[in-house]
């Protein structure tokens, strides 16, 4: 989970959003169950409003907030996390799943499981 904080954290995002945490959590959820299809509004909201005791409409929202913020924040390492440029910015679906690719990436090219590399900070802008 650090790494997953890190990542939301490096692309600008603090703990002040409540979407931060359930960012978090739900690229955790994605990358344990990656296997199957994952329907974001049937599986992912409820079990995080709940968890967080809050609603599904809260979650969504907060997301989304989290988005926003990276977007207008640090959209050059939004598109390094992705992989390629975006020309929009990503559903929460979309950000989630890229989210979790990467992370996932990351620990299969990762020989020391403690560290993940830093995403390249020329491309992040101050906080």
């Amino acid at each position: 989970m650090r790494n997953v904080y890190r990542l939301i954290w490096q692309l600008g995002v603090t703990s002040k959003y409540k979407g931060y945490y359930y960012v978090a959590e739900a690229v955790r959820m994605f990358m344990e169950i990656q296997d199957h299809p994952i329907k974001i509004t049937k599986d992912i909201y409820p079990s995080l409003a709940k968890q967080f005791k809050s609603t599904s409409v809260n979650v969504e929202h907060d997301i989304r907030t989290v988005i926003n913020v990276c977007w207008e924040s640090n959209k050059e390492a939004m598109d390094e996390i992705a992989g390629y440029p975006l020309r929009y910015k990503p559903t929460n679906s979309e950000f989630i799943d890229m989210m979790a690719y990467y992370l996932a990436q990351i620990e299969i090219e990762t020989t020391d499981s403690d560290r993940m590399p830093y995403l390249d900070y020329s491309m992040v802008k101050s906080i």
